[in-house]
């Protein structure tokens, strides 16, 4: 038999499984982890909205609430440290406040 023909017949034998799971999505790491809301310090609510982070190896902007940012500018009291593809890292009153970007789902999302 040809290889045509046993991809013709492999093709037509079953149809493609239905997948559970998202073959392109990347593993839960540290990095892509869900944020647990019981890690932030006890008592900190935050008022800063991080919309997204922009990391090159030229830059490393935020997003916070509409207005760019870049580590060293101050947002609403905070002062910005570190800028990850994920989250930012802000210090006010000695304390660290780590935010992240919030994914913007669609009704249709899970």
């Amino acid at each position: 038999m040809s290889l045509m023909a046993l991809l013709a017949a492999a093709a037509g034998a079953s149809e493609a499984p239905e997948l559970r799971n998202n073959p392109f999505a990347r593993p839960p790491s540290e990095r892509t982890a869900p944020f647990a809301p019981e890690a932030r310090a006890e008592g900190a609510t935050s008022e800063l909205e991080l919309r997204a982070t922009l990391v090159s190896t030229q830059t490393r902007l935020a997003n916070v609430g509409g207005k760019t940012v870049r580590p060293g500018d101050e947002v609403q009291g905070y002062k910005l440290l570190k800028v990850f593809e994920d989250r930012a890292v802000f210090a006010r009153q000695g304390k660290h406040l780590t935010i992240y970007v919030k994914p913007d789902l669609e009704e249709n999302d899970e």
